[in-house]
């Protein structure tokens, strides 16, 4: 399995698959409507709603990463519709093309906001979240994730296929420049709200894209979902008083000491073998308990 396609490959953490994949001996071809800012491997230039179109540039390929989507928030019906036709058929066309062209395996990006982001005039129903976790979509982009899993579930039955979902959280990068990155953390600190809508979740680019190569790599059948998030949240305050202050009637299943995260990846851990290793105190040289620098 050395020849995978990347979807989205020209987008941030389409962009930092590649390159981890690369660095470990794949072969890798770029599938993306926008060329990438740093040529690395072979560019196919493709609109994913043209089924054709994907189908033909997935020819010889051993596996698919499906990462192309539209990742914004949709403000209102308008956007929620344009958002759930494109996230949605974009998947489908990658898991069918997949399916025509012999390839066995798909590894793609689900998404944390399954569990109920963004967190406004909701909770969640339990904390930590779990893969068993009900699922409660909140948005158009929410409900298209719900769905691709639904169909990921459905294609693996029918076609004897591997698909691994990664329910990714906020994926993070050290780049000043980069709209979601670590330097930014600090500044939440001052408003515990500021990032209550995913539950003060984060994950490093790098280990978003390792979680990637070790679902490819790993002994696995039928379709499969893993959360994949740092172990702690963006707060340098105890969880505990986190749920205290926004959410004290909120169900907690077990755990969350000190600053555990509200999302659990303890089945990545036991299934991939993959265990994060980034956290925003050790990208941002910080004192995790008390953000001071060190």
């Amino acid at each position: 399995m050395k020849k995978v396609i990347v979807t989205g490959g020209s987008g941030g953490a389409g962009s930092a698959v590649i390159g981890h994949l690369l660095k470990h001996g794949y072969e890798c071809i770029n599938l993306d409507m926008k060329p990438p800012v740093e040529a690395r491997c072979r560019f196919i230039q493709a609109d994913m709603s043209n089924y054709q179109s994907v189908l033909a540039a997935m020819e010889g390929c051993d596996a698919v990463v499906h990462f192309a989507g539209n990742p914004s928030p949709d403000a209102d019906h308008i956007e929620g519709a344009d958002r759930f036709d494109n996230n949605t058929v974009a998947c489908f066309n990658a898991f069918n093309a997949a399916m025509a062209n012999g390839i066995k395996r798909v590894v793609w990006a689900s998404s944390e906001t399954i569990f109920g982001f963004p967190f406004v005039a909701n909770q969640p129903l339990e904390v930590p979240a779990y893969e068993d976790t009900p699922r409660s979509p909140q948005t158009a982009y929410a409900i298209s994730k719900a769905a691709t899993e639904d169909i990921a579930k459905m294609m693996a039955d029918l076609y004897g296929m591997v698909f691994v979902g990664l329910r990714l959280s906020n994926v993070l990068y050290d780049d000043p420049d980069h709209p979601q990155n670590f330097q930014s953390i600090p500044g939440y600190w001052q408003d515990i709200n500021a990032r209550r809508f995913n539950t003060w979740g984060y994950v490093h680019s790098e280990d978003c894209a390792e979680a990637v190569r070790l679902s490819l790599e790993a002994n696995l059948s039928g379709a499969n979902i893993y959360t994949i998030a740092a172990p702690d949240t963006i707060m340098n305050i105890p969880t505990r008083e986190i749920v205290a202050t926004v959410w004290p009637d909120l169900k907690i299943r077990n755990g969350l000491s000190g600053r555990d995260a509200f999302l659990n990846s303890d089945k990545a851990s036991i299934e991939l073998g993959w265990t994060a290793k980034h956290t925003w105190a050790s990208v941002l040289g910080r004192d995790p308990d008390t953000g001071e620098l060190q």
